[in-house]
């Protein structure tokens, strides 16, 4: 029997780990001894209601947070303690939910804003015609970004991720506030990144988006892991459906 690809990621080494990861804000406890491996190649997903914790995790392994206790690696080097820009430097990028791009700007010099610190000048245009290329938006480079769309800046943000050469993605709830043909367009674009040997994990709420593209996922509840699996397990774990649905 021909292994699927979620069989065949098992046997891949774990680009990301968490270990006994927990957050705490005074007596808030937002994430709680959180134990995560997402393997080299992998598109995984946190999923889970609001106040879960995800958002948190996103925050601590790119150091916006430290963690409360626990560990973070990367590619199996302690990763806990450092800068977000040191972070950044060995492959890790992020794009938020909200578009953190220059309004007043054109796409191009948001790309190169983005690009500068990664490339050599003189090949830098033609890495950031590349992405754009790849994107399928070339035709928006001249455009000032306050006259796009959310989607369309949204798309802008992950070649902006991508100029920064990572490894792996990190992707805040990628398909927020998009129409239905911008998701299906989002869906397939980051597919085809994951296709392209890029690791991806993404938070989303959206259980047809996940389902669409995830090969896995993880579910968080008030801070804690709750299930995890092949998207196929979750979708079909009653459990998982009744605290979706507040039960």
């Amino acid at each position: 029997m021909k292994k699927t690809s979620v069989e065949n990621s098992t046997n891949k080494k774990a680009i990301l780990e968490l270990k006994g990861v927990g957050k705490y804000f005074g007596g808030l406890r937002a994430v709680d001894n959180i134990n995560l491996s997402v393997k080299k190649g992998d598109l995984h997903c946190l999923i889970g209601p609001n106040g879960a914790g995800k958002s948190t995790i996103f925050k601590m392994i790119m150091g916006v947070y430290k963690p409360t206790s626990g560990s973070i690696l990367f590619e199996n080097n302690a990763i806990t303690n450092k800068r977000t820009w040191d972070r950044v430097k060995l492959g890790l990028s992020i794009k938020m939910q909200i578009p953190g791009v220059y309004g007043d700007l054109t796409a191009y010099e948001n790309m190169k804003i983005a690009a500068q610190n990664f490339y050599k000048r003189r090949e830098m245009n033609n890495k950031i015609m590349e992405l754009f290329d790849l994107l399928e938006i070339t035709n928006l480079k001249s455009k000032i970004v306050n006259n796009l769309s959310h989607g369309q800046q949204q798309w802008l943000e992950i070649g902006m991720a991508l100029a920064c050469k990572p490894k792996m993605l990190l992707l805040d709830e990628p398909a927020a506030g998009l129409g239905p043909e911008e998701t299906n367009y989002t869906s397939d674009l980051i597919r085809k990144l994951n296709d392209k040997g890029l690791t991806i994990l993404f938070i989303d709420h959206d259980m047809d988006f996940v389902k669409n593209i995830a090969k896995s996922a993880t579910v968080l509840h008030l801070g804690n892991k709750f299930a995890e699996g092949t998207v196929d397990e979750i979708a079909s774990n009653q459990k998982v459906i009744d605290i979706y649905l507040g039960k």
